[in-house]
């Protein structure tokens, strides 16, 4: 049942690790709520990684962390995906009642930094004002 015109715009952001299935997800249940006649779209919030890797491959290196270095690709990585929030919340505030659906949010950088081993304070600097998901 769509929601009232009045409401809020809301986000829904998958979580979990790589490979994990958000992406596939994400499509599904904007293409469901689409089919139920709710204003919903998915809208990829990723870090890069795929591309900068494919960079450093064509530069001689193995990956973008090779190329780069640790912080440097931390660094790039939350610029990108700040921006990519940024632009799924752009989206959906332009009109009431709209429902975005991310395969990624704040919550997967940090856990995917601190995997990695790296203190995800910086992370959580970049992303201040961007909002947990509903």
């Amino acid at each position: 049942m769509p929601r009232p015109a009045s409401d809020p715009f809301l986000v829904v952001a998958l979580l979990g690790v790589d490979g994990a299935g958000k992406t596939t997800a994400a499509r599904a249940v904007a293409r469901e709520l689409r089919a139920r006649g709710i204003d919903a779209r998915y809208l990829e919030n990723a870090g890069g990684r795929p591309p900068l890797n494919a960079l450093a491959r064509l530069l001689g290196r193995p990956d973008a962390v090779a190329l780069l270095g640790r912080a440097r690709f931390e660094a790039v990585e939350m610029r990108i995906r700040a921006l990519a929030m940024r632009r799924t919340l752009r989206w959906a505030a332009r009109r009431p009642g709209r429902i975005a659906v991310g395969d990624r949010w704040t919550f997967c950088q940090y856990a995917a930094m601190a995997a990695r081993g790296s203190d995800p304070a910086p992370a959580r600097a970049r992303y201040r004002g961007i909002p947990a998901p509903t």
